[in-house]
């Protein structure tokens, strides 16, 4: 991939493609040990990997303006763990990890984390940690430092080893968040299953889309089981299904009970697509929709849904759902989630597709993460 060179990075404005993000590697903006491989550039975010210097610490904590992670752990750092060999992570522990990358980023650019989504969809919560920042997943301009990253397994204890990618980073120099008048020269973003174009609901006045439950198909979701055994997050596609999750058919009626505390995966009735000039951050939660939270993998790189010749008519998208405080109903067509668009600053070199083997490129339900075989 061409990496584009530091004049033309000096010259950009909003998201950052992968050739952009390659030419910051380029610069040194960001270091890595050992060194980034291509496999980590997508379209337009990194992948971030786990190094093997890691802490148990008693709880989430943030550093204050005057302090450094490091400061936090001569505090707080209950037990050192050494993850160059596969280390267990207990459910419900908090674990902070140094990543392998660090940043020396110019002074116009600034960053910004998620988690990736086969993350998501084992109910493993991530937030990117940086040194006298007291925000979460948020990279001042200019930052210039290491980048640790807060780790709570809630519904299995997990496997992790150094080199693992648990989240991912994306780029951008003055972010711009799209309106409905940005994104209307670029046709219909929401399908139908059928494949017929969908409308924006006049109800919602907010920019973006929303995007509802589908709870009218031969197998609505999944719920995780209690068990034992861990998710091994060095193994792909070899972890049996139904050893952590009962799969939920279609219901009766149009609606179904979530228990408190329990973790779902459910999908989207509309299908989306993300043209190449865009991206899409998914908004996780939003108190008018319901006590519960959405999906903790919010960023759809740009192509998903669209293919690389733009021929596809939307993919949809894969919620995890847990309730905050009581158990509640949800409804087929019920509102769940807002998806922002921003608009990169440059067309990317490659796109999210099947072809450059992206996992969920071809996703038509609830799919679960790529650690489990596919049924």
């Amino acid at each position: 991939m061409p990496a584009m060179s530091v004049t033309e990075i000096a010259t950009l404005r909003g998201t950052f493609p992968c050739q952009a993000i390659a030419g910051l590697i380029g610069i040194d903006a960001i270091v890595s040990d050992p060194p980034i491989v291509a496999d980590q550039i997508q379209p337009a975010s990194l992948d971030l990997t786990l190094s093997a210097e890691a802490w148990q610490v008693p709880g989430s904590i943030l550093p204050l303006r005057s302090e450094g992670v490091r400061d936090l752990l001569k505090q707080v750092g209950r037990r050192k763990l050494d993850l160059s060999e596969p280390t267990l992570l207990d459910r419900d522990k908090v674990y902070l990890i140094r990543l392998q990358q660090r940043l020396n980023l110019p002074k116009d650019v600034g960053a910004y984390t998620n988690s990736k989504s086969s993350v998501g969809r084992i109910d493993l919560a991530t937030r990117t940690l940086c040194d006298h920042n007291p925000r979460y997943d948020k990279m001042p301009a200019g930052y210039c430092g290491e980048l640790w990253v807060e780790v709570i397994p809630r519904s299995f204890d997990v496997i992790v080893q150094a080199g693992v990618s648990l989240n991912q980073a994306i780029f951008y120099a003055n972010r711009e968040l799209c309106s409905d008048r940005d994104l209307a020269p670029f046709g219909p973003l929401l399908y139908e299953r059928g494949g017929g174009p969908l409308v924006k609901d006049p109800a919602w006045q907010e920019s973006g889309v929303f995007l509802s439950l589908n709870l009218d198909q031969d197998r609505i979701g999944w719920v995780a089981k209690k068990t034992y055994e861990p998710v091994d997050l060095t193994r792909i596609g070899e972890l049996e299904p139904r050893e952590f999750f009962d799969p939920i058919e279609r219901p009766r009626k149009p609606m179904l009970w979530l228990e408190h505390g329990r973790f779902y995966i459910f999908s989207t009735w509309e299908f989306i697509r993300v043209p190449p000039w865009f991206a899409v951050e998914m908004v996780p939660y939003d108190t008018s929709m319901g006590e519960f939270r959405a999906h903790y993998a919010g960023f759809f790189d740009p192509g998903f849904g669209h293919g690389e010749a733009g021929d596809e008519q939307g993919t949809p998208a894969v919620l995890e759902v847990r309730g905050f405080e009581d158990d509640l109903i949800i409804r087929h067509r019920q509102p769940i989630c807002r998806m922002v668009y921003e608009r990169l600053a440059a067309k990317p070199e490659r796109l999210y597709h099947g072809g450059i083997g992206s996992h969920y490129a071809q996703q038509r339900g609830p799919a679960l993460s790529k650690y489990f075989r596919q049924d």
